[in-house]
């Protein structure tokens, strides 16, 4: 239980951890025979696999019993991992899994993608309904590939979801004005408007503000060389992170990406 609350209080305080060795090889090479039957689309990078009682019923009623069994494969996957429990721990209350699917990103010389937020509304210049700053998730991205610097790895700037939570409650509670946030460069301009930089400050302190710009510009002005923040892990390692901060997954230089990931949010 002590690896569980380690990992917790690192979700907590940098927004992300890094478990070496999770997956045992039965199940790696069980996951790796899914994925590689049931690649993504044509177009797409991803596949989501059922979770809920109306879904199953719906592959039960289409005699899709294969894709059921997996499925099922999977949830029980979670609760063996004890998912639920680290997940928990991070948000201090009840949390359920929420999602569930799986990345195969070819070989490529192109970012899997480049450095965003993913609660940022995909970087839309009008928006009206605005989430709540507590539904967010928190992501257990599991390889079933080895991943290193500009080979599919996930960077990650640490304590920068604690900046979006904050600039996330001021625009849900009206007291900012929104303004894009998505990309890199968009979310440095917001934070930077007098007004949001205030508000965040005053939650945050004045070092804590200033140390996260400087991780910012660190890689705005040093794209190519920032590898400060790669998360470098073996197959069957898995990254835990809150969805809220800012990361990127690198380009797939050297060989194909499989990962499976969980999502789980508050109750």
């Amino acid at each position: 239980m002590n690896n569980f609350t380690n990992l917790a209080e690192k979700v907590r305080n940098y927004g992300l951890a890094k478990k070496e060795n999770w997956l045992d090889k039965s199940d790696q090479n069980k996951i790796v025979k899914i994925i590689s039957s049931i690649k993504p689309k044509k177009g797409s990078k991803k596949s989501w696999l059922s979770i809920n009682l109306s879904s199953h019923l719906i592959k039960i009623i289409k005699l899709d019993f294969k894709n059921l069994s997996r499925s099922l494969y999977f949830i029980n996957l979670a609760k063996k991992l004890k998912l639920k429990i680290i997940s928990d721990n991070i948000f201090n209350c009840e949390s359920k899994l929420a999602g569930i699917d799986f990345y195969y990103n070819v070989k490529s010389n192109d970012p899997v993608l480049d450095w965003h937020c993913d609660t940022a509304y995909s970087g839309k210049k009008d928006v009206t309904n605005f989430i709540d700053p507590n539904n967010y998730s928190i992501k257990f991205f599991f390889y079933l590939t080895d991943v290193s610097t500009d080979n599919g790895c996930l960077s990650y700037i640490p304590n920068s979801n604690k900046v979006t939570h904050a600039l996330k409650r001021g625009i849900f509670e009206k007291k900012l004005n929104y303004s894009p946030y998505w990309s890199l460069e968009d979310y440095k301009k917001t934070v930077l408007i007098d007004k949001n930089y205030n508000y965040i400050k005053n939650i945050l302190g004045q070092k804590y503000f200033d140390d996260f710009i400087e991780k910012v510009n660190l890689i705005l002005e040093n794209k190519k060389k920032t590898n400060i923040y790669d998360n470098e892990i073996k197959k069957g390692g898995a990254i835990i992170f809150d969805e809220t901060g800012i990361h990127r997954g690198s380009k797939t230089s050297i060989n194909d990406r499989m990962a499976l990931r969980f999502f789980y949010k508050k109750i």
